[in-house]
């Protein structure tokens, strides 16, 4: 895909599917917000704002990046968040991708332990920005959980899961995780998947400990 098309898909995905692709809105207001009392300078606190508003959009580019790629590239993806999560011991060889014809719902799996009597199958069913995954959806993915005797199931979308979906998991005795859009970027984010550390900060305090009179204090390290 040309970078043309990845920006449309990122215009799109920050605008959701209210208006259509390559057309960019006009940037809402932003409302002023008043910090509290005596954070107004603090720098922890305006670096955690701009970093909360970088993810945001990083989130933004992660999503429109998996909507330009192939569907099975989507469903490796989920895999590899899975094992960087620790599932199957983060070891490749314990994770199958399955996706293909006749797959009965199922597009991978991760074994949990080396002889394979335990393990999490998963479905990625990868919708534009706005849909809805409907209650019926879910109960088909159960279904295949059912088929297979297996009683753990992760199913993942770019979308969004309707509240009936949601309830319908807390019903069956398998242990059904459903993961939308937003939930599936930010563990992207936190696991380091398709993204990589740009740049680190530290913000350092002065330690009273040091400073205390007869307290013991460590020699600080020389470098």
């Amino acid at each position: 895909m040309t970078d043309d098309y990845y920006e449309m898909m990122l215009a799109w995905q920050e605008q959701g599917s209210g208006a259509k692709p390559g057309l960019k809105p006009a940037a809402p207001p932003v409302a002023e917000v008043a910090p509290p009392a005596g954070e107004a300078d603090e720098p922890e606190t305006v670096v955690a704002e701009a970093h909360a508003r970088a993810n945001h959009r990083l989130c933004a580019a992660l999503m429109a990046r998996i909507q330009v790629n192939t569907p099975q590239f989507f469903e490796r993806l989920i895999i590899d968040v899975l094992l960087a999560m620790g599932y199957g011991g983060r070891r490749r060889d314990l994770a199958r991708h399955l996706g293909r014809s006749g797959d009965g719902g199922l597009d991978g799996l991760i074994a949990l332990d080396e002889l394979g009597l335990d393990a999490i199958y998963v479905q990625a069913k990868r919708l534009k920005p706005g849909a809805i995954v409907p209650v019926s959806a879910v109960r088909d993915f159960i279904g295949s959980l059912e088929a297979v005797r297996a009683g753990k199931g992760v199913f993942v979308t770019t979308a969004h899961f309707s509240p009936a979906a949601r309830e319908v998991v807390k019903t069956v005795s398998r242990r059904v995780v459903l993961i939308n859009g937003d939930e599936l970027t930010a563990l992207m984010i936190r696991h380091n998947i398709g993204v990589a550390v740009r740049q680190s900060y530290q913000f350092k305090a002065v330690d009273p400990g040091y400073f205390t009179p007869g307290s013991p204090a460590p020699r600080p390290a020389i470098r």
